[in-house]
């Protein structure tokens, strides 16, 4: 899953490795179902999401207005899988004792930036208050990513060593 997050972070603007990613997301959390039912939650919305970027692909659907009212639409399954994971994570965390603060905050930052995004997309903030609050989402997306990714390299660590044991 991190590998697939990382690779959505790095080919932000290639659509065919923006697929590969979510496939990625998508098999490394229904693989983990058996550990917490947000997993396969989590994959059904990466799914989703995968569908969303096959119908907004090149070609696919021409420029205009339902292709922008489908581009923040898909946005929502990408909101549902990163916190659907978290939980996932949460829950796993939880079995084996440790704290699950780090979650609850990534959770938190990670939601606010796809939340800003969805409620500053139909237009009705006024210039400033717009391009600071895109500002503000756009630095929350990527803190959030980042920290997203570190925080499955680290779920899946400690997975493996619980599993050892």
């Amino acid at each position: 899953m991190a590998g697939g997050f990382l690779l959505s972070f790095a080919a932000k603007d290639n659509w065919a490795l923006q697929m590969l990613a979510y496939g990625l997301i998508s098999a490394g959390a229904l693989s983990l179902q058996g550990v917490s039912r947000w997993y396969m939650r989590a994959s059904v919305a990466a799914d989703v999401k995968m569908v969303f970027s096959l119908v907004l692909g090149p070609a696919v659907i021409p420029v205009g207005l339902l292709r922008i009212a489908l581009y923040y639409i898909g946005l929502v399954p990408l909101l549902l899988t990163g916190c659907m994971l978290l939980l996932g994570v949460k829950e796993q965390m939880q079995k084996i004792e440790h704290s699950t603060l780090p979650e609850w905050a990534l959770l938190a930052v990670w939601s606010a930036g796809y939340i800003l995004v969805l409620v500053s997309a139909p237009g009705w903030l006024n210039d400033y208050l717009f391009n600071t609050v895109w500002t503000l989402a756009n630095s929350l997306i990527s803190i959030g990513g980042v920290a997203l990714i570190v925080e499955m390299f680290r779920a899946q660590r400690i997975y493996l060593q619980t599993e050892e044991q």
